[in-house]
């Protein structure tokens, strides 16, 4: 398509949107809709995590196309708001994953040292989790017992990956210290 038809097209579409015209966003949706998703995928390389930033692209556009000054410049427009928010999504995932590798190095002893056991010791093992708190057995039963991720676990639970980690170290130690009180029993 030649530039400038199309760019008159994106600015009747941008102009109707802001006028309020009531299918004129889902037709800015549908228009744009998967060469965004294209550019935030490659950006982000998590086709999963893309999707979540293009409904942020769709909730800002929607929020401030209003504002949007020269409406021929929508595509460049949205594109903009994609990029900002990938931008984002990007330093926010690179934060984090420094903090985790920071508290990994830190804490060794916190993060992969799952424990074994013996037949004669998992009805004690058992026993000794259902008297754990709820939030530490929830971590204990989907990590060690299910065998799932610190993100997966962090995804079930809905809290941070780093509160999964607290709450596995915490959770051996409870384990430990029952496990302890049972033995001497």
């Amino acid at each position: 398509m030649d530039v400038e038809p199309r760019k008159t097209r994106d600015a009747w579409l941008a102009l109707r949107c802001q006028l309020g015209e009531s299918l004129a966003f889902r037709e800015l949706v549908a228009e744009f809709e998967r060469p965004l998703a294209y550019f935030v995928t490659k950006m982000i390389g998590d086709q999963d995590a893309a999707w979540d930033v293009l409904q942020l692209v769709w909730i800002r556009a929607f929020q401030q196309i209003r504002r949007l000054q020269n409406p021929e410049q929508v595509r460049a427009w949205l594109y903009g708001i994609a990029h900002g928010l990938a931008v984002d999504h990007l330093r926010k995932r690179d934060s984090l994953r420094r903090i985790e590798r920071e508290y990994a190095e830190e804490h060794p002893e916190e993060t992969d040292d799952k424990p074994t056991f013996n037949t004669e010791e998992v009805a004690t093992v058992h026993q000794a989790l259902d008297q754990l708190d709820l939030r530490l057995r929830e971590v204990l039963t989907l990590y060690f017992i299910e065998d799932l991720t610190i993100a997966e676990v962090a995804g079930i639970v809905g809290v941070p990956e780093g509160t999964v980690k607290s709450r596995l170290y915490h959770a051996r130690q409870a384990l430990r210290e029952r496990l302890k009180g049972m033995n001497h029993e």
